[in-house]
Formats: C-alpha cells, structure tokens, sequence
C-alpha cells in the first residue's frame, strides 16, 4: 500500500471499530471533513462563504441585497494524501419566512490498494468516500440575530464496509453594531446520543470589524477572529486569523490554528484570497499541511442574485 494509503487507512479504520460495535459508529471516513474543515481561514461558525450553510447553519441571506447564492468549491490535497472532492451549495430566501439551504458534499481518497508480501496491488482500487447531503432553515429573529437547523444524512465507504447516519445541526449568531460577531455551531450532531455522535464537531466563534477608513488608497475594513472547535477523542482545536477587505473587492486573510491530537500539539497556517466582480466572488484557501504532507487547496466560486 503507498504511504499515503498507510496514513489515511490508520485515520480511517480507527473509526470504525469492531464489527460489532459498527452500527452505531460514525459514519465511515467521516473524518474525511477535517480535511476541508482545515481550508478555512474563517472559523466555520463565522463562515459566510459558498459553503458556509454546511459549517454553519443560521446562514440567512439579507433581505435588502440577496434572493439567491450558489456556491460551488473543490477541494484537493497533496498526493501523500490523495484526498479530492467538493461542495455544491444553494440559500434561496423565501421571502420574510427565511432562508432555505440545501449542500450537498463529498470527499474521497484515489489510489488506495490491497497488497500482500509485495508493493504490487491486487485486484482495483479500495473504494473510501465521504458525502453528505443537509438541508437546513435559517431566520433573522432579530436585528443582527440568526438562528438556523439542519438536517443531515451523511454516509461512507471504506472497502466493502458502507454506513449511514443522520444529524441534527444547529446555529447561532449575533452581531451587534456590525462590528462584533458572536457565533455557535454544530457539525454531525447525532440527537439519538449513539455512538454515531463520535462525528459530531462543536464550534464556537467571535470576530471584531474594525469601520470603514482609508487603506492602501481606498477603502479598507480590518477583521480578526478567535475561533475554537471541539470533537470527539481531541483536545479543543484553536484558529486566529485576520482579514483586509479592500473596497469590497479584494480580501486576504491569514491565520494559524493549533491542533491538538493524542497530547501532542502543532500549529498548521492557513491563508486565503477572494476577488469580487459584480454577482461573482472567486476564492482560494490554503492550509499549510503538518508532518511535511504539503498543504491542502480550496478553491470557490459562489454568485449571488439580489
């Protein structure tokens, strides 16, 4: 088996118990999402981006600027690691009653093999996938307040063993001045408490936005955030980072987040680009990789109708 198919095989079984114990696991390779999850430069409780609805569910669409955004990313990492997929996803607003998303992804590994005595491999590919398909319903409650749920159906395969589940995932956020965010979330929340919630990802997340003021020779805005997220059999996960938005046109934005798995801690970078032309906002995310596999790309496209 190649070294990467070593390393992802060790994060993928170690999901999935005993045979025994297999129906009321998580969802096969659902670990898979990390790898997405580590593209983000903004805490997924304050993502706001195409893909935001399925890290965050209170994603509601202003009534005063948007009817209608799709989002569309694809997401690669380093050939050590052979992880690929992508994420489509559509917020319609209906009307004053609130928003509707729908996301569908999926992630999956290429070139994984059986082999025995020699590094040949026998027979065709193992197959390791992860998808997962959420519609969720968020609404303004309040001035700068939104709340949101969605359900989940994810599934996974590793080789010949397939599983399924269903979460329940729910979402807060306040903004007060447009200036300060307050945010929760949850990712693959299992409401039955089975062993299946061992997916389950808990975030929370705050950011300060400076106002508007002269930069670069234009108009510039400043954020920097805090977010943390916690999961099954890890220590709380850390990301800091910063964003200059430049006459609502060209945003960068850089951070770092610390993981901390098994006792052992790292700090990893994550850096981030968008250009907007009109309905149209492009992006690319970059996560600098740990234990020298080489960094993971996220590249977006979302267009917004108003």
């Amino acid at each position: 088996m190649r070294a990467r198919g070593a390393v992802l095989a060790l994060a993928v079984v170690g999901g999935l118990g005993t045979a025994r114990d297999a129906p009321g696991q998580a969802a096969v390779a659902s670990d898979l999402w990390q790898v997405a999850g580590a593209t983000l430069v903004v805490p997924g409780p304050l993502a706001d981006d195409g893909s935001a609805a399925l890290w965050m569910p209170a994603v509601a669409l202003d009534p005063a600027t948007s009817v209608l955004r799709i989002g569309v990313e694809s997401i690669h990492a380093p050939s050590d690691v052979g992880v690929s997929g992508g994420i489509a996803a559509v917020a319609v607003r209906l009307g004053a009653i609130g928003t509707l998303n729908a996301v569908y992804g999926r992630l999956g590994v290429d070139g994984l093999v059986r082999t025995e005595t020699s590094p040949e491999g026998i027979g065709g590919d193992v197959p390791v996938y992860a998808e997962v398909i959420s519609l969720g319903f968020a609404r303004t409650l309040a001035p700068g307040l939104a709340a949101g749920a969605a359900v989940r159906s994810m599934a996974g395969q590793l080789d010949v063993v397939t599983r399924q589940q269903l979460g329940l995932d729910f979402g807060l956020r306040y903004t007060a001045s447009n200036r300060i965010t307050l945010a929760v979330a949850t990712r693959f929340f299992d409401p039955t408490f089975r062993q299946a919630s061992q997916a389950a990802v808990y975030g929370a997340a705050v950011s300060y936005r400076t106002l508007p003021g002269p930069m670069l020779g234009t108009s510039g805005v400043v954020t920097l955030r805090y977010g943390a997220t916690l999961s099954h059999g890890e220590g709380a996960q850390h990301l800091v980072s910063a964003g200059l938005a430049l006459a609502r046109v060209l945003e960068l934005d850089a951070g770092a987040a610390r993981e901390t798995v098994d006792g052992a801690s790292t700090w990893r970078s994550r850096l981030g680009v968008g250009l907007a032309a009109g309905r149209y906002r492009i992006y690319l995310a970059r996560d600098g990789g740990v234990n020298a596999f080489g960094a993971t790309y996220r590249f977006g496209l979302t267009t917004t109708w108003r």
